[in-house]
């Protein structure tokens, strides 16, 4: 196996945790247990490492973190801006860029579009939760942009919002790390969140779906609001549904990748996403997942075609 990336399903157990990070070692487990994850691969944190370490900026970052003033945003703000610059700024290896390249060709043509999205090492913890702290990057096409991301999310790891985040819980810096996802694209047609459990009311029996349309960018950065329905998770009965007026949507940019907010067709807007078949085949999921991981996940998918794909799990750290 190669020491700096791997498949989903390359990775043993008992190192995903440190090798793929929160969101890497999920989706290797859902990916290993026959659920529908699209095809990917890792960039363990070994390479995020050994890149960090070749180009002597180890001991840079953890002298930036010492000057932070963590009373003062601006400080804050600062030091995390030119640590993340200084990452960027900094060429990858050869032999690292070459053989991120030979994994992400052999997923296609050199032109397959891809999801590339960061992967703490810390992240998605039972008793803390990174979401949303580290950059995810979608629709990235060709071998420069692919490279060019990864070293965007590497970067993220230093973001002002996460380094405040792991001095609240304690972290110690130095044994944080990340990885990097870059995962088949799906161009969803509809996409949504799904709690296996409900963490508004610790319901256990109930599983909460959002959904709108197009990629679930929209609702992971609230510029929509989604249908919402609570379904029974034992019987099939819808016993709360919230049909919302679905103004936008994020849909694909162009061939050259990327996205865009574009305005919901006229005769969508009011009217719910979910068929009846694909709010059944979303409810098994939920249970088959919670069963697979023995506890509630708040769970990250996407429908083409009337097919499911899972993008994400992870533990709802709220739920009493």
């Amino acid at each position: 196996m190669n020491q700096y990336l791997a498949w989903f399903n390359e990775i043993p157990d008992e190192e995903l945790g440190g090798s793929a990070g929160g969101k890497g070692a999920s989706l290797c487990r859902m990916s290993r247990a026959g659920l529908p994850v699209p095809q990917g691969f890792i960039v363990r944190s070994e390479m995020f490492n050994a890149f960090m370490e070749q180009a002597g900026l180890w001991d840079f970052v953890f002298e930036k973190l010492e000057e932070i003033d963590f009373s003062s945003d601006a400080s804050l703000i600062a030091v995390s801006a030119e640590i993340r610059r200084h990452i960027i700024d900094t060429p990858v290896p050869q032999d690292m860029a070459m053989e991120i390249v030979r994994f992400y060709t052999s997923m296609g043509n050199g032109r397959m579009p891809v999801a590339v999205r960061s992967s703490g090492t810390a992240e998605d913890l039972d008793d803390a939760s990174f979401a949303g702290q580290q950059e995810t990057f979608l629709f990235v096409i060709g071998n420069d942009d692919v490279i060019k991301f990864i070293k965007e999310c590497w970067a993220s790891l230093y973001n002002d919002r996460a380094i405040f985040y792991r001095r609240e819980k304690k972290f110690d810096e130095r044994s944080i790390s990340i990885a990097v996802v870059v995962q088949t694209m799906v161009s969803a047609q509809k996409a949504g969140v799904m709690f296996t459990s409900n963490p508004i009311t610790n319901d256990y029996d109930t599983v909460v779906l959002e959904a709108a349309w197009g990629l679930g960018e929209a609702i992971v950065s609230g510029i929509v609001t989604p249908d919402n329905l609570w379904i029974n998770k034992h019987t099939g009965e819808v016993t709360t549904e919230y049909i919302s007026e679905k103004e936008t949507m994020v849909v694909r940019l162009n061939e050259r990748g990327g996205t865009k907010e574009v305005p919901v067709p006229e005769e969508l807007r009011e009217a719910p996403v979910l068929t009846e078949g694909e709010r059944s085949q979303l409810v098994s999921l939920a249970n088959k997942i919670e069963s697979f991981y023995k506890k509630p996940e708040d769970i990250e998918w996407a429908i083409v075609d009337g097919q499911v794909y899972l993008l994400q799990s992870r533990p709802i750290t709220t739920m009493k």
